[in-house]
């Protein structure tokens, strides 16, 4: 009983390490994605401050155009007011023109008139003929200066009218251009007001992202405070996992003392053990079956058997706790295992039937002397356990490629509670074990056996109704 305590004990320890360890993994998971929460939530800030001063850059850009675009507008404006003023000195100059132009027709009128007159005067004043002559070729010559500067004067007028048309289109163009401009310098404006609301905008989104930020590393400082009680608890746990691997350690230290002790015993006990047989059976022979002596006789060969099958037990044990048990494989006829096993263990059976209900006619590869250990065992089990019948079955099969052996007895039965157990090693049923011999290793043995041959063991038992033990060998 101190064995299932502390085997108890080492599967709770260990299930509360596998269960420490699942919450240090859980931690460290959980650390991980709050560390890159974190660094995307500094990588969010850092670009949008990088957005910021992309945005400043742009307003201090934007303002700058907006001066340029004012000093230039002004520019524009004096440009236009020195355009007018030149356009009111060309209309001033034109209405010189126009008033000299006048002066001039009404002097070419007035030479007409007086040309009109000196003919009328060249009738009655012929002998001021040559004077009235001369004075009209002076006044001819006259009269070609005044057209030819009268000429020049309206050629004058036509450049500057030209020159005023320019002057106009020039001042419309301009007039476009200032009207161009001052809506563009509208759209900067209002540019520059949605800048401004933008940079309000992002200057709250940056408000909230720092808030968040703090948020976020008064998180990971809790964080980082339960990292080190994780941490802390992880040593504690390592602590009892190297305290429980020590101790294990020891136990197995202790079992492998046990079964160098059992093997050492073992052997030490079959040489006198055969000694003890050979001197038993000369003296059954010897001895008249009448004679007092010969049942004693025979019942002290008995229990050499049983001590000699116990000590083969314990060097099977032995040799499976230390991996040196190995197996003759070879092919032979199945059923073989089968009478083997039944004819063996009904020379004892004195009270039972075994009855081999099917057999399994095939040829199987594997340590035939293994399986019948396996077998017998099995055999003498169901009849050990089931005094009051008189019968125990037997079936072999071949089913999914594999043969199933079943051994069923009509005894006592086994409780669910200690089926899963029967194959440990030294386990036995505290109800039973005062009345049956043995020393639970049978089982233990015959389930290492069935695994070296990579095949399984099931139990199928009713308390009072008795039970079917079952393995099966894989055919591949």
């Amino acid at each position: 009983m101190d064995t299932e305590s502390l085997t108890a004990q080492l599967v709770i320890a260990n299930q509360e390490k596998a269960a420490l360890e699942a919450e240090l993994i859980l931690a460290n998971i959980e650390l991980d994605f709050q560390n890159e929460e974190k660094l995307k939530r500094a990588d969010e800030l850092t670009i949008a401050n990088q957005q910021l001063d992309i945005l400043n850059e742009e307003r201090t850009k934007r303002a700058a155009e907006l001066i340029v675009a004012n000093k230039e507008l002004l520019f524009q404006n004096s440009e236009k007011e020195k355009r007018a003023a030149e356009l009111i000195i060309a209309y001033t100059q034109l209405d010189a023109q126009n008033r000299e132009r006048e002066q001039r027709a009404a002097e070419l009128v007035l030479a007409g008139t007086e040309l009109i007159f000196q003919n009328l005067e060249k009738e009655k004043r012929a002998a001021e003929l040559i004077v009235a002559n001369k004075e009209l070729l002076l006044q001819n010559r006259l009269k070609e200066k005044l057209a030819a500067e009268l000429l020049l004067a309206n050629k004058e007028l036509v450049f500057q009218n030209l020159e005023k048309e320019e002057r106009a289109n020039e001042l419309i163009i301009a007039n476009k251009k200032l009207v161009f401009e001052n809506q563009e310098k509208g759209k900067r404006a209002a540019e520059l007001i949605i800048a401004n609301i933008e940079l309000d905008f992002q200057d709250e989104e940056r408000e909230k992202r720092a808030a968040e930020l703090i948020v976020a590393l008064k998180e990971l400082d809790f964080q980082d405070e339960e990292r080190g009680k994780r941490a802390a608890e992880l040593i504690i746990a390592h602590r009892e996992i190297s305290v429980q691997k020590q101790e294990k350690e020891r136990r197995a230290a202790a079992e492998a003392k046990k079964d160098q002790f059992f093997n050492m015993v073992s052997h030490e006990f079959k040489t006198p053990l055969t000694n003890i047989k050979a001197i038993n059976q000369l003296l059954e022979k010897r001895t008249d079956p009448a004679d007092k002596i010969y049942p004693f006789i025979v019942n002290a060969n008995q229990n050499v058997k049983r001590l000699e099958k116990l000590i083969e037990d314990l060097l099977d044990v032995t040799k499976i706790n230390s991996g040196q048990i190995d197996l003759n494989i070879a092919a032979f006829p199945f059923s073989d295992v089968l009478t083997n096993s039944i004819v063996n263990v009904q020379l004892t059976a004195h009270h039972h039937e075994i009855v081999l209900k099917n057999s399994a006619d095939i040829l199987y590869s594997g340590d035939q002397f293994r399986i019948e250990q396996v077998l017998i065992n099995l055999l003498n089990n169901a009849i050990k356990y089931s005094p009051d019948a008189d019968k125990v079955l037997v079936t072999a099969k071949t089913e999914s490629n594999k043969i199933i052996v079943c051994v069923q007895d009509f005894g006592i039965g086994i409780a669910a509670a200690d089926i899963s157990q029967l194959f440990q090693r030294f386990y036995r049923v505290s109800k039973t074990a005062m009345n049956y011999q043995g020393v639970g290793l049978g089982l233990y043995i015959a389930s290492e056996i069935i695994k070296k041959h990579n095949g399984t063991f099931s139990i199928e038992s009713e308390p009072g109704k008795g039970s079917t033990f079952c393995f099966s060998l894989p055919l591949s």
